[in-house]
């Protein structure tokens, strides 16, 4: 482990990487010891472990998320000797997680495509329209540009960035979804496979700051309500119809993804979130539970989320993620909220896997196995994807260690 120093950090944040009472708060241990041991005697299925997870019921062991960008993928395929990443996923026994979605018809998009996106950056794979070797619009309008060094993407600019009105921009509305007839075939294959289902959408406001533009959309959210508002009613009118088509094929759990706060505060403030963005998140999480009453409703955002978690409850959320603890100490989550809410990730990428040892992340998750998931109520994930500023040994720790815990009454 470097350092503090080399690293810039002052004591209180090294006292995070190397022993972790900042980050992680106390609770009185509850009567479970965690240690090393093997997979043998483990009986549950995997969906019967993220069910029992999702219940608020002790599993035999804590389910896991493994989730990494494309170079950990690589590093973790050649660290355990296979050659695809879901032999990864077994290993690890992070496997069981699958997903469907609901296409968007786009006229005249893929005629206008003059490239794929290579490399290991975000939005890779992909056809683009190519304004330069670098520079490339989506289906939504919305242009980034890939970095100097190849590993991220910029935003740069979006349809509404100009607009006075929503109505200028040509929004997707739930006649352009492409139905599947076979969707709920698809989800029952899945969980015949033994899997989780889930299906989601972006959240509206990141949809909304890419098209209109982050300062643009915080300072109609001060001074232009109405352009919010008109906007979102746009883009729930797409959600509404999204749920409409998987929810009742059968998923587990619809989510609702991207960010809406930073380390120590909501972006737009919590009284413009209530006032904006809370009555329509109801409704629409309403609409799924009138579809299906016990399908899961997640929500992803990074930072902390705590001035409106009670919120969140209210209105239907009841899995939380990622938790990230240098913003929202899992600890306190969970005796505050545990009781209403599956806690979803909780690991740190900030510190404890780039920075930490072995020894640190093996601390870390029997830490959070122990005084988060003793009940339930916890589904282990490192808090994004995990980048490649880690090692390799550090990723492979944490997830076996998950993997291989004990509990021990």
């Amino acid at each position: 482990m470097p350092e503090p120093e080399a690293l810039g950090l002052d004591k209180d944040r090294a006292r995070v990487m190397q022993g972790r009472p900042v980050l992680w708060g106390k609770l009185r241990r509850r009567g479970t010891q965690g240690q090393r041991g093997s997979m043998e005697n483990r009986t549950m299925t995997r969906r019967e472990r993220i069910t029992k997870t999702m219940n608020h019921e002790r599993p035999d062991r804590i389910p896991a998320v493994f989730a990494a960008r494309p170079e950990v993928n690589r590093a973790m395929m050649e660290y355990y000797g296979v050659d695809s990443l879901a032999d990864v996923h077994k290993i690890l026994g992070t496997d069981g997680w699958s997903g469907v979605g609901v296409g968007i018809e786009w006229p005249g998009y893929s005629e206008r495509c003059t490239g794929k996106l290579e490399g290991d950056m975000p939005y890779a794979g992909r056809e683009y329209i190519f304004h330069d070797e670098r520079t490339f619009e989506d289906c939504w309008g919305v242009v980034r540009r890939v970095g100097r060094d190849q590993k991220y993407v910029e935003w740069i600019s979006g349809p509404l960035m100009d607009a006075d009105d929503p109505d200028e921009y040509d929004f997707p509305g739930p006649e352009r979804l492409i139905d599947n007839p076979k969707l709920a075939d698809r989800v029952a294959e899945l969980k015949a496979a033994d899997c989780w289902v889930s299906a989601g959408v972006s959240q509206p406001y990141k949809v909304a700051w890419e098209l209109r533009g982050l300062e643009n959309l915080l300072a109609d959210y001060a001074g232009n309500p109405r352009f919010v508002e008109k906007l979102y009613d746009k883009i729930y009118e797409l959600y509404h119809g999204i749920v409409e088509r998987v929810v009742p094929a059968g998923i587990d759990m619809f989510s609702i993804g991207g960010d809406i706060a930073m380390q120590d505060r909501l972006i737009m403030g919590p009284d413009n979130w209530r006032r904006i963005d809370k009555p329509r998140l109801r409704e629409l999480i309403a609409h799924a539970k009138r579809l299906n009453p016990e399908v899961h409703i997640f929500i992803h955002s990074d930072g902390d989320l705590r001035a409106i978690m009670d919120d969140l409850i209210e209105i239907g959320f009841d899995v939380i993620d990622p938790i990230q603890p240098e913003c929202m100490p899992p600890v306190e989550v969970k005796e505050r909220w545990g009781d209403r809410i599956v806690l979803h990730g909780c690991g740190g990428l900030q510190w404890t896997l780039p920075f930490g040892t072995v020894e640190d992340v093996r601390a870390e998750v029997t830490e959070l196995i122990e005084k988060c998931g003793y009940n339930g109520g916890l589904v282990l994930r490192v808090s994004n994807a995990i980048g490649f500023d880690c090692p390799v040994e550090n990723v492979a720790a944490w997830f076996e260690t998950a993997r291989d815990h004990v509990w021990r009454d």
